[in-house]
């Protein structure tokens, strides 16, 4: 099981702080069942230069390995596989950036897109066409849940339309009284990817786990599958 959207990498944004919050998460995903993570990062364009961000998520990639390779080796075998990404703040033009093959899930030519949590526009639809067009790029939409309540439902259902992958946090799943709109949009297909969106150990923790849990006991095990499988994809990228 793949955990698509994380924020464990040390000191890079509003999740992990330090090293060992870090491993603190990933020893939470692995006594969950999950056996890799990417690490996706927030990279917002009009705060930061691609360069910048690179060489901080590089030298955070450092200071993790190097944590992990101090650990005894029977616990590091036991830990998550890891990749790298980012979770890419939406703006306009984003098919001209050159960098985005660099801020990719993994392997693969898939990136984590968060949307704007202003009023969406039919130009913005577009243009996330365009980026698909031109650049050979797949836009995966992080966290569509966050959108459903501030955004018109003809623009949601624009988005949900566009034949791109749509991921759905876990937390939703987890609380009854918000259950059932999440085991709707991945009953009707709409949404095929589940991730944590951990950003530390308390109040937004890993819990990918206990969601799959939840999917497989409403919706069946090939579904849960279905959607591990899917997930597991788009982190590799081709072979």
């Amino acid at each position: 099981m793949t955990d698509l959207h994380t924020h464990i990498l040390p000191g890079m944004d509003d999740g992990a702080k330090t090293v060992e919050m870090s491993l603190a998460m990933l020893r939470m995903e692995r006594d969950q069942g999950v056996d890799t993570v990417v690490l996706t990062p927030h990279f917002y364009r009009d705060r930061e230069s691609p360069e910048k961000f690179l060489s901080r998520r590089r030298a955070a990639g450092e200071a993790l390995r190097d944590a992990l390779e101090s650990l005894p080796e029977e616990e590091r075998k036991t830990l998550p596989r890891l990749a790298v990404g980012a979770e890419v703040a939406w703006m306009p033009n984003l098919a001209d950036w050159p960098e985005l093959p660099r801020l990719c899930l993994g392997r693969s030519r898939n990136l984590l897109l968060e949307l704007p949590f202003s009023p969406w526009s039919g130009q913005m639809i577009r243009q996330i066409y365009d980026l698909m067009g031109r650049t050979g790029i797949t836009p995966v939409i992080a966290h569509i849940e966050r959108y459903l309540k501030i955004q018109k439902a003809e623009h949601i259902a624009e988005v949900l339309a566009l034949g791109v992958p749509v991921q759905l946090s876990a937390e939703p799943l987890l609380h009854p009284l918000r259950r059932g709109r999440a085991l709707k949009l991945l009953r009707g297909r709409q949404v095929q990817l589940l991730a944590s969106d951990c950003h530390n150990t308390t109040v937004r923790p890993p819990n990918l786990g206990p969601a799959a849990e939840i999917v497989k006991s409403r919706l069946g095990a090939e579904k849960l599958a279905s959607m591990s499988r899917r997930t597991d994809a788009l982190a590799a990228g081709p072979p």
